[in-house]
């Protein structure tokens, strides 16, 4: 178990804390380490950095004005007792990302080997990631692709 917390990027403040977590399992830091947006309490933040300040895990996180957070209401339905991820495909300028794949993943490691794949292949089609964000809000993973062809 280990410690993690979230810091504004903002020099001129001495990167404030955000969040902090306390006791939490490793494969959940590298995960968090791997995504690329963050959303909590209706913010979507997305990362600069992570560091280690040991006993510490930190990543550095800026508001990501142009985002807007999935509601509440949109939180996928799967089964409870896994990991939900959701597979997204990004279009430049769009307001909302199609679900190309709901997955109900059993471990943080399934996350972490999902969130390091430059490309993915579903039902015959080669996608090529762009961006893996958590989203507390929704307690669920979203991997974002696009069509490589």
């Amino acid at each position: 178990m280990a410690n993690l917390e979230y810091r504004l990027y903002d020099v001129e403040n001495g990167y404030p804390a955000l969040y902090h977590y306390n006791s939490i399992p490793k494969d959940e830091i590298v995960s968090r380490f791997l995504c690329d947006y963050f959303i909590k309490d209706g913010v979507v933040y997305e990362k600069t950095s992570n560091t280690i300040e040991p006993p510490l895990h930190v990543i550095y996180v800026k508001k990501a004005n142009d985002e807007i957070p999935i509601p509440m209401s949109r939180r996928s339905k799967v089964g409870m007792g896994f990991i939900v991820m959701e597979i997204r495909e990004y279009r430049e300028d769009a307001k909302e990302y199609p679900i190309i794949q709901n997955l109900e993943l059993s471990s943080l490691t399934d996350i972490a080997i999902l969130g390091q794949c430059h490309y993915l292949m579903i039902e015959g089609v080669e996608w090529e990631q762009t961006s893996l964000e958590l989203d507390e809000d929704r307690q669920t993973y979203a991997l974002y692709v696009k069509r490589t062809s």
